[in-house]
């Protein structure tokens, strides 16, 4: 019975060490998480909507749109942009929003430090736009970087196979040079 004891008390010990890591994480992962600060109706009946910082996902934005065009009491929304950009698609989304709630109620565009790519591309679907003196603003625009390590690889002796379902899957593959009908079906992607 005494040798069981301090297996006993050992595995005790490192249960409350392995419960109070875990504990440490939960709460320092609240601390750190990346929250977008919620929308706010205030003042004489207008609807604040915060796009702040890299636009990843355009969900929660696109709900206050939403919630906000269709409530009779908002009579305009101020969209506050301070973001670099983000995700194509995600900026694409709020922008068809802003769109169909400008059919509906006054959208503002306010620019905060910085507007540029998608933040800037959100903007311009509002009906007025305002900057600071100082707001970054502008730069829609996409662009696309290959590396062609195809003479490093022969130098090094390394070879590379690619099984492909259709002549383009490998588009931009750092094994070979791009084929001119590669660069123009890309270029037509950007544009």
């Amino acid at each position: 019975m005494k040798g069981r004891r301090p297996v006993l008390r050992g595995l005790l010990i490192l249960g409350v060490v392995l419960g109070v890591f875990v504990l440490a994480v939960v709460l320092i992962s609240l601390l750190f998480r990346q929250q977008t600060p919620a929308p706010i109706a205030f003042g004489d009946k207008i609807g604040v909507v915060e796009v702040i910082g890299v636009i990843s996902d355009a969900e929660e934005t696109v709900r206050w749109l939403k919630t906000f065009r269709e409530d009779g009491s908002i009579k305009a929304i101020v969209l506050r942009i301070d973001s670099p950009g983000g995700a194509v698609g995600a900026a694409q989304e709020i922008y068809r929003e802003v769109l169909k709630t400008r059919e509906k109620k006054k959208v503002v565009a306010s620019l905060g430090n910085v507007a540029a790519s998608g933040g800037y591309y959100i903007a311009c679907g509002a009906d007025k736009i305002v900057a600071n003196p100082g707001t970054l603003t502008g730069s829609i625009g996409v662009v696309m970087h290959f590396a062609n390590l195809e003479e490093l690889f022969k130098k090094l002796g390394i070879r590379g196979y690619v099984i492909k379902s259709g002549p383009y899957k490998d588009v931009g593959s750092p094994w070979r040079g791009m084929t001119k009908q590669e660069r123009k079906l890309l270029q037509e992607v950007i544009d």
